[in-house]
């Protein structure tokens, strides 16, 4: 692990006590607070292709973020990612960014976080109602709406600047984010300087119901081509020849999570997947959850939650990810414990698009834990 990111973690945690989620940035209104929080989830999954070890135990995410305020404007947010140095590789700094809030309508952020395109990308990893954002086969090529986004660097963290805020005195609820982003090609890829914009605006017409649209542009050069699919890339690019892309989404998101009842997200986007062959893609995703609380008093406060779920995706891209789009099945079960304890139980099956591919089955167990 970098030795000053883990001095930043360990001196930001000595004034205080673990005291909120490691996937909240909001360190209250206070003049000056630190907090020090982490997420670990711990999955095991199955595979059906062959050559692959049919089960698998991991880490999947193991993260401590420290969440600092200076003054009423002024905090900032330190994330590592330690699930790779687990099994031999290096540690990742997921998110390091300054925010300065104006007004709650006008805030600047700069530095590392997430993109401001889609309510899927948008929902933290600690929030997810299906195990994972999308389709992930071992030893398979699957391809739905989020993979194409996050691969495509139209989704995931970047490093850039943003102004955001929440405007309030407004018949309905109005949140906004605007930025230009230059870092890596998707979360896990390689630095690229991308000049990408992107923008969302959702609006709340009533309580529980929001809506939102977010487009965004960046460019894709000859030494950027992105690795997706089975042949390894969309294709050649001309010598020294700069091309930009975009992608539009539009979202709706229904229910609070973390409340007895409906709640759920729906998510559509279309843009270009390749500016140099004309390639375009288009997908969808949505899930669905209902939870049912106040369990804790008829069995002894070890299970308060209960929350059936189902998750459908699918995508449609040309080009080398012809053969690798699909649809994307996952019906689930997430049973809440004590102490943000969280056991989630899902089954994916992927049906690819081409007729001699073959269908991906996986079954997942996860337990994650914040504090």
């Amino acid at each position: 692990m970098n030795r000053s990111l883990l001095v930043a973690l360990v001196l930001a945690a000595l004034p205080v006590a673990a005291q909120e989620t490691a996937e909240s940035p909001d360190t209250g209104r206070s003049e000056r607070a630190v907090t020090f929080g982490g997420l670990v989830q711990t999955q095991f999954n199955t595979t059906n292709r062959d050559g692959e070890e049919p089960t698998e135990l991991r880490l999947r995410r193991v993260r401590l973020s420290a969440n600092a305020r200076v003054s009423p404007m002024l905090s900032g947010r330190i994330q590592a990612e330690l699930a790779n140095a687990a099994t031999g590789g290096s540690a990742e700094l997921n998110e390091a960014y300054a925010l300065l809030e104006l007004s709650p309508a006008v805030g600047v952020l700069v530095g590392k976080g997430g993109r401001p395109f889609g309510a899927v990308d948008a929902t933290t990893a600690a929030r997810l109602t299906p195990i994972e954002r999308g389709a992930r086969f071992r030893g398979g090529d699957a391809v739905e709406l989020y993979g194409v986004l996050e691969a495509l660097a139209y989704a995931g963290r970047s490093v850039g600047v943003q102004v955001l805020g929440d405007v309030e005195g407004l018949p309905v609820g109005l949140a906004y984010a605007a930025g230009y982003f230059t870092g890596s090609t998707g979360e896990e890829g390689t630095d690229a300087d991308i000049r990408q914009l992107a923008a969302r605006i959702q609006v709340s017409p009533v309580p529980g119901l929001g809506v939102g649209l977010a487009v965004t542009n960046r460019a894709f050069g000859q030494d950027e081509p992105p690795d997706l699919g089975p042949d390894g890339a969309t294709g050649a690019r001309p010598t020294g020849e700069t091309r930009r892309g975009s992608a539009v989404a539009l979202d709706l998101t229904v229910g609070d999570y973390g409340r007895p009842g409906l709640h759920g997200l729906l998510e559509l986007a279309t843009g270009t997947l390749d500016p140099f062959t004309d390639d375009t893609f288009w997908g969808v995703q949505g899930w669905l959850a209902y939870r049912v609380g106040g369990l804790g008093g008829r069995t002894g406060g070890v299970l308060v939650a209960v929350e059936p779920m189902v998750r459908l995706g699918a995508a449609d891209a040309q080009g080398p990810l012809d053969r690798a789009d699909g649809v994307l099945l996952t019906p689930g079960l997430n049973l809440y414990g004590t102490g943000k304890a969280r056991l989630a139980l899902n089954a994916d099956v992927f049906w690819p698009s081409a007729d001699d591919a073959e269908t991906l089955v996986a079954f997942r167990s996860q337990v994650q834990i914040e504090f």
